[in-house]
């Protein structure tokens, strides 16, 4: 009664006195999590294939990142890097300059993902001179206004708060699922053309600053771009001088089987964005660009109070650590593999299903629209009744995507796998 009772009462301040603005996804309420589980107040025990939304990718609370926390909160938890430097900031800086792609040596941080967008968007139009900026139809890249703007894999992000950000430009993002009555081995080609129509008929390229990408497409249906797709697009922003910015906040650090998507392509972008699991959990983003291009970037120009935090840095070396000790890298391509071949065995058959897919351990199931409607949400609610917390995505919420810690245990993954295996079946049988 008393777990009860505890968990009756913070449910209760919670909906009191949090805005209701956010989705709720669960009435949960976390007490503790530690690797690739959680429990709640009234002492149920979770398996989690959300990952806090792809950030823990070592696994929560991983005994590294919570010593290097610690550590650093008994010495410096705030000071602010417009006023001096310190120890983690550097040192994450260093560590990103050398495993990040190409010439990419220089860093701004930020508090988050989105906020980096935003700072990455005002980078390319300050670098440039330039004003506008070509983003893709299913792309999500964050809730501030600036990232709303270029958002567009739903119109509810954008519903309340139209006229935002100006002289931005959406074109198709090649997934084939999404373009309707185009051949599937015509869509790379048709969605270049569209951009070139785009160049033609809208917007001079020698006015855009700079075109931004999911490599591999996340909160819009998890779809990899075809490598000769990014290929093509880094020979035309380099024809017309303008800059190529990959948004890597959900598919950096080892999700997608390299330690970043780009890598699949061996294309290296402008400015590379970077948050989620950059810091394991705690709240952090990255502007990752050349020292050349943030040497345009006028002094003054841009800033963060808390960008940078001591503690936030800490973690994210910490995080790195544990990846690169671990080979988290090669494992999540490894074992992505695994369960995308096993998933695809077990109810890639079933009707409804479009298609098993994964990078890595960057791993959707996609129905199409139809059987999205009536199935996905009935999976998850039964998911979460035996206690595997799991979450959708897509433009209609027809793909249902696994964001694993990298290092999750095999006896857990087995047991979470069966349980969704399981839960589909059950669903698309009627059972």
């Amino acid at each position: 009664m008393k777990l009860q009772s505890k968990t009756n009462e913070i449910q209760e301040k919670a909906r009191k006195h949090l805005s209701p603005v956010m989705t709720r996804v669960t009435e949960l309420v976390i007490e503790k999590a530690h690797g690739a589980k959680f429990w709640t107040t009234d002492g149920k025990e979770y398996i989690d294939f959300v990952s806090g939304v792809a950030v823990n990718a070592v696994g929560h609370t991983n005994e590294k990142m919570v010593e290097a926390i610690k550590k650093q909160a008994e010495a410096l938890i705030h000071l602010g890097l417009n006023y001096g430097y310190y120890e983690t900031a550097a040192n994450l800086a260093e560590k990103l300059a050398e495993i990040t792609p190409g010439n990419l040596d220089t860093v701004f941080f930020s508090n988050s993902g989105a906020e980096a967008i935003d700072g990455a968007l005002k980078l390319a139009k300050a670098a440039t001179g330039r004003p506008a900026i070509i983003a893709f139809e299913g792309s999500f890249h964050g809730r501030t206004l600036g990232a709303t703007a270029i958002t567009a894999s739903s119109s509810k992000y954008r519903r309340y708060y139209e006229p935002i950000l100006g002289e931005v430009y959406h074109v198709p993002y090649p997934y084939p699922s999404q373009l309707k009555n185009i051949r599937e081995e015509e869509v790379e080609e048709y969605c270049l053309n569209q951009l070139q129509k785009l160049f033609d008929l809208r917007v001079d390229p020698s006015r855009v600053a700079a075109i931004i990408i999911e490599p591999v497409m996340g909160e819009g249906g998890y779809y990899p771009a075809p490598p000769s797709f990014l290929q093509e697009l880094r020979k035309m922003t380099e024809e017309h001088g303008i800059l190529l910015i990959f948004d890597e906040v959900q598919t950096g650090f080892g999700r997608t089987g390299k330690m970043f998507a780009a890598e699949h392509a061996n294309v290296t972008p402008d400015i590379l964005v970077l948050a989620k699991a950059l810091s394991g959990g705690m709240p952090l983003g990255a502007i990752v660009a050349s020292r050349e291009l943030h040497e345009k970037w006028p002094t003054a120009g841009h800033g963060s109070t808390f960008g940078g935090n001591p503690v936030s840095c800490a973690a994210a070396l910490a995080n790195i650590e544990v990846i690169e000790e671990e080979k988290l890298v090669e494992r999540s391509a490894k074992l992505g593999a695994k369960i995308v071949g096993r998933l695809h065995n077990s109810v890639g058959h079933l009707p409804g299903i479009v298609e098993v897919r994964g990078v890595g351990m960057m791993i959707g199931i996609e129905f199409d629209s139809q059987s999205a409607a009536v199935f996905v949400p009935k999976i998850k609610s039964k998911a979460l009744e035996n206690r595997l917390l799991i979450m959708n995505c897509g433009v209609s919420g027809q793909t249902i995507r696994l964001m694993l810690p990298l290092n999750i245990q095999e006896d857990v993954l087995d047991i979470g796998l069966t349980i969704l295996e399981d839960v589909i079946t059950e669903t698309i049988s009627g059972n």
